[in-house]
């Protein structure tokens, strides 16, 4: 069975276009002020000065910014016109399901609070991986399901009453634009089937859940082949 947001996609596409302004006010809120922490585990990654890291789903750039202040060349990779533009260094639109990069030129993928947006979960992890260096890894922290009824029955209530009043205290009259994620939520494959997909693409190295099971973290590495050994 195929995961991912599908045809919801597209209705979402358009919100993402309208939050720009005040997404880092309203994702800080919804959070309780944890995202930045949870996206600087990604400084745990065996980096290099030079490396050359995909930031998919980069948005305004959170972790380019991150990754750069140690010397690390960043490609930033959104299909937001309008997140792209509050950016800066190299900037690419397009989506995961369809990369407009070479095989294996990257030597990590890192994607913070964006493989919950995937039209296609299994498209984009094989897209993802097609495009990393033999050795090389993905770090992902996303917005996570988890398979527990009673965990996921508290989430879902956070995003049901709890979100709608935090994104309106710290975004006023633009807090609808954070409404959608409850149906992100709702719709998002199971945190341990996420890991699955993952398990059999690269070789684990942490996977965490975070937050009741509402955010996952997952570092893999990408086998290196028998010719390259």
């Amino acid at each position: 069975m195929k995961s991912g947001l599908g045809r919801l996609w597209f209705y979402l596409s358009q919100v993402y276009e309208q939050v720009p302004r005040v997404y880092d006010r309203g994702s800080n809120a919804i959070s309780l002020w944890q995202v930045r922490r949870w996206r600087m585990e990604v400084l745990k990654l065996p980096l290099r000065p030079g490396d050359l890291v995909l930031d998919a789903g980069s948005g305004k750039g959170a972790m380019s910014n991150l990754l750069r202040r140690f010397g690390v060349d960043t490609v930033m990779l959104d299909a937001s016109f309008n997140m792209l533009a509050q950016g800066t260094g190299d900037r690419v639109q397009g989506v995961f399901e369809r990369l407009p990069f070479r095989k294996g030129v990257f030597d990590h993928v890192v994607m913070g609070f964006s493989l919950h947006a995937s039209i296609d979960y299994e498209l984009t992890l094989n897209n993802l991986k097609g495009s990393i260096k033999s050795g090389g890894r993905i770090f992902i922290v996303s917005i996570g399901r988890p398979s527990s009824s009673v965990k996921y029955a508290l989430c879902l209530a956070y995003f049901e009453f709890v979100v709608p009043i935090l994104a309106l205290l710290s975004t006023g009259k633009e807090f609808s634009l954070f409404l959608g994620l409850k149906t992100i939520y709702k719709n998002n494959p199971k945190n341990e089937s996420v890991r699955h997909q993952l398990d059999g693409l690269f070789e684990a190295v942490e996977f965490r859940e975070i937050a009741l099971g509402t955010v996952f973290k997952y570092v893999g590495v990408v086998p290196v082949s028998s010719s390259q050994r």
